[in-house]
This record gives structure tokens, C-alpha cells and sequence, in this order.
């Protein structure tokens, strides 16, 4: 028979009357189990069973099959409400927290622990009307076993990630704070709480702090060490060993620094520290390492104090310059700069402070109204100068090349010309193949560096008296030797002028072997001896007179040489052996008169003055020189 076939009203009405009659089967049963409920939930109500009670008449409420006794099971539930209560939540919590540990889900976990304990205050009040059933119902849903065992499962989980250090960005600072938040009773007690955390963070800490420190990133360590102290604060935890530990890191750091002379690092991460001991309130005197930095620093401040004293500038002024940081050196740095230029002031010019930058340099101190003034000729040959004025500032000044630069001997300063030229004169000083000196005077004045004079000679000398300069053995341009050139000031510098006449000395006749073959001059009585021969008595000493004589007699002023010769002269005690004296020039003074012994125009010169006798018997000055700047100058004195 097919299904077709089999789908009649006939069979459709057997099937529907079956389930009818299992419906009502069914609903017989539970209206019985309504009633039976209701029952049993009286008389476990009479009996002061309520938890058993409320359960039975939950359940008769939830079953419609019959309406039977409605009024009396809502009197009851409401009656009943707080066990319900308590029992639905600790069902809800125990469903909850277990699908939390699943998913490890600890802030959720948290907050049904906090749901409990609101659970828990409501209803578990000793000696309350609850309390019973909230004990009984809670050991019922097996609560504080879940709580338990997920608190425990959370510390382990947490302990051993803080072991690990974190991973990724978590540095295990939230390990920390859920470790906290966990109850001390899940750990054993406060004190077991305690102790174990912290040990837990203090090993965490101190591992990250020292990890820092070895890598040599010691403001990263700073700012870890704020940072966990920061977030211990707003936690209300105590946690000393982070300053101990950062202390110590920082201590053993800036020590490697100063160990190994490294004074810039050490700076560097001293102010690091001071500031982060600003940041953790540490209070004065409360930190070893502050008060070694101090130290440290003012042992530092004395070393390079002690270097400028010992012309070490360039180190002093490279620690000074490695300790601002730490204190403002401006002053140490410039009192130093200013030795090391009164020191070396080749370092006041241009590049002065380059190796073989200059090849010529001289100075002075305190004069031209400046603390240093130094000049100095660089490779190129050029003339430059500077001054350290009394405030600090440096001036500096740029002339020409020097002539014949690759001769050069030195420079130097001419305190004498720059009294004349009213500014700085610097001289230099070059070699000749004449075996003369070249001098080339430079005058340093504020618009410029000019020219003074240039001239060769053996030496120069400015005189007092006039402001002209004399140069002995000049180059004239004669090329004549031994001559002394004489030098005016003309519109700002130095001309030739003309040649210094030498009066050769004037001389004792007893002194006249001192002298030989150098010209000298003597007063002397001449005559003219039998033979012929022009005798002189000079001193007393009878003289054999030779060379431009003439036939003068009488007193004379004569000048010539002593040639280490001896000849006979006639003399009043007859021939004698005397001195041979060549004579190169002389002045008759006095002629002798042939008749009377004297001359007929000498009357009026033997009543001479005795400043017009001077004039007649010239005596050379200390120098033993006189000076003919004339048309005349060269020309030999003149004879009688």
C-alpha cells in the first residue's frame, strides 16, 4: 500500500484522536505533578525548609497545566523572593565566572567576584534571616570553589608572565595590578600576599632596570624608573627597591664615566639624574649619588682650574666646556682662554691657533694700552697683529708682505719709534749677502698698518735729541762701507738725509800705542827740526811728524794715524828716538810769527773768548761723531 493510498480521513482521525490521547496523558501527569509539587512545597514550608520550598513552588509556578492554587504560590514566591534571589545569582555567577576562566577573562572574572561579595553583603548578614539559606545555597552552587580554583589559575598566570618580563609592549605592569587586585584571601592571608608580591616585583624591576643600565640607556632607565614609581603611587604600593635599583645602576654608570675620563658622559648623566630626582621628590640629602656628583663635580672644577696654572689650556678648557651641563664654566672658560692668549698670543691673530700658521712671532704685555699685542709674519709673508684689550676684545690688523720674506730673521716691537710714531712699531729684521741687516719698521695704526722705514745696515739707533735715526755701516747707495746713515721723519716715514762725519778721538800722546792705524787727534806744538823734519810735542811727547804737513808751525789740532813706527826727531836734548804720527789733516791753530815768535793778526785771538776758542778746538760728543746733513757733507776738513 503506498502513502497515498494510506492517507485517508479515516486514518488521519485514528492518528489525531492518538496524540490526543497522549496529550492528555501528558497533561494529566502533569497536572499530578503540580499538585504533588504544591503538596510538598506546603508542607516543606510548614516544616522551615524554604530552600526546598521555594524550589517546589518555582517549579509549580512554571507549570500551566492546571490552575490550582495560583494565589497561594505567588503569596509564597514573594514571601520567598530573597532565596530566589539568592539562588539565581549564585547560579548566574557560577555560569559566568566559569565561561570567564575559559576565555581568561579577568576583568570579568573580577567583577562577578564583585557581584558575589554584592551578593554576599545583601543577604549573608550574620544572624540575619538569610544567612542560613545564603550559606547553604551558596555551598549548594559550589561558588567559593570556583572562585578558588579561577583566582588561582589568574595568580599562576600572572606570576609567570611577571617572571617572564612581559612580552611585546607589555613590560608586565599589568601582571602587577591584576596580582593587586586579587583578594588577599586567595593568596593565604595579607602577609603571604605580601611577601610574595613582592618579591615577584621587585625581581621583575630590578631585571628591567638592569637591562636598561647594561645596554647603556641611562635616560631610558630614568623614565622606567619614574614610570614604575608613578604607577606604584597610583596604586598605593610601596616599592623602594626601584630608587635603590636605579640608584645603584646610575652610580655604577657615572662611575665607568669617570673612570675612564669621559667627563662629557659624565655630565650628561648627572643632570640626567638630577632631574630625575627632581621628578621623583627625592629629598636633599636623601641620595648618596647626588652628593657624589657633587663632589665629583667640584673635584673636576679644581682639576681644571689646576691645568690653566700648569699652561695645559686646550684640557682645561675641554673639561670646563664637559661640565656645563652640570654648572655654567662661561667664566672658567673665558679666564682660561684669556691665560692661554696672554700665554700664547700667537693665538690672538688670525689662524693663530693653526700649527706653523705664522713663522715669526713676537709680543708684549701691558703697553700700547692693551693687555697683550702680538705681531706675526704667516707663511705668505704677511704682516697681521692683534691686541687683547682689558675688556677681552680682540682687534686685529692686516699689512703687506714683507720685502725679501724668505730672508726674514724676526720681528719685534720698538717701544723707542712708537714713542716717536705715537702708535705700535713693529721692526723686521732680514739678511743680506753684504753681511748687512735689512730693517723694515711698520707703524700700527687704527686705519691701517703702513710703512715706517726700510733700510741695511749693521744696526740703527733713534736719536733723542732731533728724532732721527743714525745707521751704522748703511747702505747708501755709494757703495762705500763703515759709513752712518742719517734718517728724518718726512710726512709720516723715514728718509735718507745724509751721512754722520766720525771725528776720530782726541787722545792723550802717552795713549798713542793704544791706538794703531786708527785715526785719533792730538794737540800739538809743531816746528821744524835741523834736518828739516816737522816735529810735534803733544803732551809732553815729542812726536816725529809725517804725511800733510806742509811747513805749518805753532800749535795745531792734528789728526792721523800711529803705524808702529819709530824714527829720530831733533828735539831741545838733541836727536831722540820717537814716534812716527802720519798725519791725514790738521788746523793751524796758532801760526808762529818768524820775527817776533807770533803772527802780527793773532793779537785779537790770543784775547779769544773761550767759546770761540771751543770753536777752534772742536770736542766730538759721547759718540765721538759729527753730523754734516748739507750739501757738504763728505767733504775732508781743510788745511793751513
Amino acid at each position: 500500500m503506498t502513502f497515498k493510498q494510506a492517507i485517508t480521513l479515516r486514518n488521519i482521525m485514528i492518528i489525531l484522536c492518538i496524540c490526543m490521547a497522549g496529550l492528555l496523558v501528558s497533561k494529566g501527569l502533569r497536572i499530578e505533578d503540580k499538585l504533588r509539587m504544591v503538596q510538598e512545597a506546603e508542607r516543606l514550608y510548614a516544616a522551615g525548609d524554604l530552600i526546598a520550598a521555594e524550589r517546589l513552588y518555582r517549579q509549580a509556578a512554571d507549570n500551566y497545566s492546571i490552575h490550582y492554587k495560583e494565589e497561594q504560590i505567588a503569596a509564597r514566591l514573594t514571601e520567598l523572593a530573597p532565596v530566589t534571589a539568592i539562588r539565581s545569582g549564585l547560579d548566574t555567577l557560577v555560569r559566568t565566572s566559569a565561561d570567564q576562566l575559559i576565555t581568561k577573562d579577568f576583568a570579568g572574572f573580577m567583577e562577578s567576584y564583585a557581584s558575589l561579595l554584592s551578593l554576599k553583603a545583601k543577604y549573608f548578614i550574620s544572624g540575619g534571616p538569610y544567612e542560613s539559606y545564603y550559606r547553604q545555597l551558596s555551598e549548594d552552587s559550589g561558588i567559593s570553589r570556583q572562585l578558588t580554583g579561577g583566582f588561582k589559575q589568574f595568580k599562576d598566570q600572572f606570576l609567570a608572565g611577571l617572571a617572564a618580563g612581559g612580552s611585546g609592549e607589555d613590560t608586565g605592569d599589568t601582571y602587577k595590578w591584576n596580582l593587586l587586585l586579587i583578594p588577599d584571601a586567595y593568596y593565604g592571608g595579607a602577609d603571604t600576599k605580601t611577601e610574595l608580591l613582592a618579591a615577584g616585583f621587585k625581581s621583575h624591576d630590578i631585571s628591567r632596570l638592569k637591562v636598561l643600565a647594561a645596554a647603556g640607556s641611562f635616560q631610558p632607565m630614568l623614565d622606567s624608573a619614574l614610570s614604575m614609581s608613578g604607577a606604584y603611587d597610583s596604586h598605593g604600593y610601596k616599592a623602594p627597591w626601584v630608587q635603590e635599583q636605579t640608584e645603584e645602576s646610575a652610580r655604577l654608570i657615572i662611575g665607568k664615566d669617570l673612570e675612564g675620563d669621559n667627563y662629557s658622559a659624565f655630565a650628561g648623566h648627572a643632570v640626567a639624574y638630577r632631574n630625575y630626582a627632581v621628578s621623583a621628590g627625592l629629598a636633599a640629602g636623601s641620595s648618596k649619588l647626588l652628593a657624589s656628583i657633587e663632589r665629583s663635580t667640584s673635584k673636576l672644577l679644581s682639576g681644571a682650574a689646576r691645568l690653566v696654572r700648569n699652561g695645559q689650556f686646550a684640557e682645561a678648557i675641554q673639561l670646563y666646556s664637559s661640565l656645563t651641563p652640570l654648572q655654567d664654566t662661561s667664566g672658567e672658560i673665558a679666564a682660561a682662554q684669556l691665560a692661554w692668549n696672554t700665554a700664547e698670543p700667537v693665538r690672538l691673530l688670525p689662524g693663530g691657533d693653526a700649527e706653523g700658521r705664522y713663522v715669526s712671532v713676537t709680543s708684549v704685555s701691558g703697553r700700547y694700552g692693551a693687555k697683550v699685542a702680538v705681531a706675526g709674519v704667516d707663511s705668505s709673508g704677511m704682516l697681521h697683529y692683534a691686541y687683547l684689550q682689558e675688556d677681552g676684545i680682540i682687534s686685529t690688523r692686516a699689512g703687506g708682505v714683507i720685502p725679501e720674506f724668505a730672508r726674514l730673521n724676526g720681528i719685534s716691537f720698538d717701544d723707542q719709534l712708537a714713542a716717536v710714531a705715537e702708535v705700535p712699531v713693529v721692526v723686521a729684521r732680514g739678511s743680506r749677502d753684504d753681511g748687512r741687516t735689512g730693517f723694515t719698521a711698520y707703524q700700527i695704526k687704527p686705519e691701517g698698518i703702513s710703512m715706517l722705514f726700510s733700510f741695511a745696515g749693521d744696526s740703527y739707533a733713534l736719536q733723542a735729541e732731533d728724532g732721527s735715526i743714525h745707521v751704522a755701516n748703511a747702505d747708501t747707495g755709494d757703495g762705500v762701507a763703515g759709513e752712518t746713515g742719517v734718517y728724518t721723519l718726512s710726512e709720516g716715514a723715514y728718509q735718507f738725509a745724509g751721512i754722520v762725519q766720525i771725528a776720530p778721538p782726541l787722545i792723550s800722546a802717552y795713549d798713542l800705542e793704544l791706538y794703531p792705524f786708527s785715526d785719533v787727534t792730538m794737540n800739538a806744538e809743531m816746528y821744524i827740526d835741523s834736518s828739516g823734519r816737522s816735529v810735534g810735542i803733544a803732551d809732553g811727547r815729542y812726536l816725529l811728524l809725517q804725511g800733510n804737513t806742509g811747513s805749518i808751525t805753532g800749535t795745531a789740532v792734528i789728526t792721523g794715524q800711529y803705524q808702529n813706527r819709530y824714527d829720530y826727531a831733533g828735539t831741545e836734548t838733541g836727536e831722540q828716538y820717537v814716534p812716527v804720527f802720519v798725519i791725514g789733516s790738521l788746523e793751524n791753530v796758532r801760526p808762529k810769527n818768524t820775527d817776533t815768535g807770533t803772527d802780527p793778526e793773532m793779537d785779537s785771538e790770543l784775547n779769544m773768548t773761550p767759546d770761540a776758542e771751543a770753536d777752534l778746538n772742536p770736542v766730538p760728543d759721547d759718540t765721538g761723531a759729527q753730523t754734516n746733513t748739507n750739501a757738504e757733507a763728505g767733504a775732508g776738513a781743510g788745511s793751513n
